[in-house]
């Protein structure tokens, strides 16, 4: 670590004076080109404690002004250097409302052609347009990625982050036509618990969503007795019929609202299948690797060394899954 003294180039008075009344501070010294301060805690408490609330106090004085702190614990010591924030300047959104239009597209296409088998077409729903059908399950999927990620964004926005809107991920026909949604994250959330609430805000947007339009979907879709599936196979070659694991969400709406005998089947709606997919990215997204947002969880909880640890679990309990 390279130190300079503090007198060239001046430390902007803005930073200086918000560390002095939050920290004691040793010693003061450039990193290279990087403001930064030796500092200890006040008062009297747990010593974590203390420093998580400065540092938060300290983040929300200095954000306004163009700067962001970072600590660091080397050698029995907090080192606090402060950062330029970037400039954000005028968002266009260009980007974004290209790859939404992207997906509507690819996920109309799928909502399409998943809604013009001739046994929904001709048998159960001979009096619904396929149009009709492709737009409700687009509007659905697209409803439950936009409420997960706005879940997301509101966090950001009332934690003080910098975050873009939505990227929707427009994806070939057959899983629903888009791969869900990103949002961007232009500066680190400020402490673990604005990690974690970051982390957890979307799951649980995106799972209310997913629950609610299940109740639709499940409520639209058909009880049919089984001689009656085997009949359709016979009559209608080219349509495969495939059971599908439901998730418990989905299991135990359908117990309460169509509730099946041993002798019949549930088909699913168009709208039923967008929560299927709505429950498998939030499942995979809790996955506690990378940068999901399991990820962001559990290495908001253990640190980022012990979150390594917990990725490889959680690579193979994608393995374990049978989603890999």
């Amino acid at each position: 670590m390279a130190e300079t003294t503090p007198t060239s180039p001046e430390m902007d008075p803005v930073y200086v004076e918000a560390v002095n009344r939050h920290f004691d501070v040793v010693k003061p010294y450039w990193e290279r080109t990087t403001p930064t301060f030796i500092v200890k805690t006040r008062g009297e408490g747990f010593r974590q404690t203390l420093m998580k609330h400065a540092f938060k106090a300290l983040a929300d004085d200095i954000r306004p002004h163009g700067y962001l702190p970072r600590i660091r614990w080397i050698v029995d010591n907090y080192h606090l250097s402060i950062l330029k924030r970037e400039a954000g300047g005028n968002e266009s959104y260009l980007r974004n409302k290209l790859l939404f239009a992207a997906t509507v597209c690819t996920v109309m296409l799928d909502g399409y052609l998943r809604s013009n088998n001739p046994v929904l077409r001709n048998e159960l729903m001979p009096n619904t347009p396929v149009v009709v059908n492709a737009l409700i399950f687009t509007i659905s999927i697209l409803l439950i990625f936009a409420v997960h990620e706005y879940g997301h964004r509101y966090i950001a926005v009332k934690r003080g982050i910098d975050a873009s809107q939505p990227y929707f991920i427009p994806a070939p026909p057959g899983m629903g036509g888009t791969l869900g949604a990103i949002i961007s994250q232009r500066e680190p959330p400020v402490n673990r618990d604005a990690l974690f609430d970051l982390g957890l805000s979307g799951p649980i947007s995106g799972f209310i969503a997913t629950a609610l339009i299940a109740v639709v979907g499940i409520s639209l879709s058909f009880i049919v007795p089984t001689v009656q599936v085997n009949q359709w196979m016979l009559d209608y070659p080219e349509i495969r019929f495939q059971i599908m694991p439901m998730p418990f969400i989905m299991e135990a709406i359908a117990s309460i609202i169509k509730p099946t005998t041993s002798t019949e089947v549930l088909i699913m709606h168009p709208v039923a299948f967008a929560t299927w997919v709505g429950c498998l990215v939030t499942f995979i997204n809790l996955i506690p690797s990378w940068q999901l947002d399991g990820g962001h969880i559990i290495r908001s909880l253990v640190g980022r060394e012990s979150h390594k640890i917990v990725s490889v679990a959680g690579v193979l309990l994608l393995i374990i899954s049978g989603y890999v």
